[in-house]
């Protein structure tokens, strides 16, 4: 055989040996438990910089620091439990861990800008599903469910689910398909792709072996997060949180814009019966609780404990006498609204002091201790010895 002759043939052997080790790397990678000393997904590995964790690596990450006998304490939710506010050494999750002791193992799985169904929520069905003691810590404003699908960090439900890693829930898929009916067309268009993707990576193990890659050994995409620095591997970048800023310096900017969205929280969810009376406005609950029955299969909500968040008091202090009782009948109402549909709810906020707040709703390391404390609290009623 002619050496042009062999060298095609080593040319189209070499593809598919190629193909077959790089699915093998991927099946290896997705039982990773990286990052190693992973504490929350900063925006230096978060969807921020362009790095999309797959599901396999939330779980991972909460497998790895599993052992029997003890209750895994998934943190899911936004910002606010990310902890943005505090630095990685005051972070809130870590005085949980604390309080908790070593009957529980805390992970703190939350994103900046989660909703409370989504991310660490489905990771902790996950492991429901496959009979680990786990209680789910996530966190809202009082009628915002939102849904698995659709945002930006979508992808980890249609990628759970193509990995069989959630609970069977009829509820969950006819609400997205009616959704989708509704959508427009590149919405439509967009939520397929993510499908598409799912299923061959479910098969292929592409996202492991590429975010396995770009973790340890170098990223090819610039981002403004990592413009400095963006060819480095993530595990090389430092979570860039800090702690609040000094308390005269905290609430100067945009007070009017502030002071509007503090109003929002509860403007439209109620109706005014008398001057300070209110009544719910009945088709915002109504939808609140459509969506947290078709969001949160039933196993998952008797394991949920759900925040809302209430602002700082240098907001709330500002708001009038009737915007102050409209904001205290709607958290109570929707508080009892998660509980009615399963869900153990708690405002959490309203007791706090300017000095607990690192601005309008995320909390500095005081507050983070304080928070803390009243989970690890509402936790142990959870499980009881």
């Amino acid at each position: 055989m002619s050496p042009t002759k062999l060298k095609t043939l080593a040319f189209l052997v070499a593809i598919p040996l190629g193909f077959a080790l790089a699915v093998w790397l991927g099946r290896e990678a997705a039982t990773y438990a990286k990052p190693d000393k992973f504490i929350r997904f900063h925006q230096g590995i978060a969807p921020e910089s362009l790095f999309y964790p797959p599901f396999s690596t939330l779980e991972n990450l909460a497998l790895a620091r599993w052992s029997p006998g003890r209750t895994l304490v998934i943190i899911g939710g936004n910002s606010i439990l990310n902890g943005v506010g505090q630095s990685d050494k005051n972070l809130w999750s870590r005085r949980l861990q604390e309080e908790l002791g070593e009957r529980y193992v805390v992970v703190n799985l939350s994103f900046r800008g989660a909703l409370p169904c989504e991310a660490g929520a489905l990771v902790a069905e996950s492991l429901i599903k496959r009979g680990l003691h786990v209680v789910l810590i996530s966190n809202t404003a009082p009628s915002t469910v939102g849904r698995v699908a659709g945002g930006a960090y979508g992808y980890l439900y249609y990628n759970g689910l193509a990995h069989d890693r959630l609970m069977y829930h009829p509820a969950r898929e006819a609400d997205l398909a009616a959704w989708e009916e509704t959508a427009t067309p590149s919405i439509r268009e967009q939520q397929a792709e993510l499908r598409r993707a799912a299923a061959l990576d479910a098969r292929f193990h592409f996202q492991a072996l590429w975010h396995h890659i770009g973790y340890r050994y170098g990223f090819t995409t610039w981002t403004q997060v990592t413009r400095d620095h963006f060819w480095r591997p993530r595990d090389k970048i430092a979570d860039d949180g800090t702690d609040a800023r000094p308390l005269a310096e905290r609430f100067r900017d945009q007070l009017e814009a502030e002071l509007a969205i503090t109003r929002a929280f509860s403007a439209g969810l109620a109706e005014s019966t008398e001057p300070t009376s209110w009544r719910t406005y009945a088709p915002h609950a109504r939808l609140t609780g459509e969506l947290i029955d078709a969001m949160f299969p039933p196993a998952v909500r008797a394991r949920t404990i759900m925040l809302l968040n209430q602002n700082a008091p240098y907001y709330r202090s500002r708001l009038t006498l009737r915007e102050r009782t409209r904001d205290d009948f709607v958290f109570a109402t929707y508080e009892q609204l998660w509980r009615d549909r399963g869900i153990d709810c708690h405002t959490v906020g309203a007791n706090f002091t300017d000095e607990d707040f690192a601005d309008r709703t995320h909390l500095a390391p005081s507050g983070g201790r304080k928070l803390a404390l009243l989970v690890a609290d509402y936790v142990r009623q959870l499980t009881p010895p």
